[in-house]
């Protein structure tokens, strides 16, 4: 949620973000939001396939 709130931070603070360099920390946000968001949903996702495959037995 944090890296989230850096993309619209940076989307709404362009210039100020350019001018004291913190557009790498909010590029690298970025990046790291697209890598743990899909392995958050895809272990939930797994956990509750799991939990409905023990509730079957």
């Amino acid at each position: 949620m944090v890296w989230l709130v850096w993309i619209v931070y940076g989307y709404m603070n362009y210039d100020s973000i350019t001018d004291r360099d913190l557009l790498p920390i909010v590029l690298w946000s970025a990046v790291l939001g697209i890598i743990i968001l899909p392995i958050y949903f895809i272990s939930v996702l797994l956990y509750y396939v799991y939990k409905r495959a023990q509730k079957k037995e």
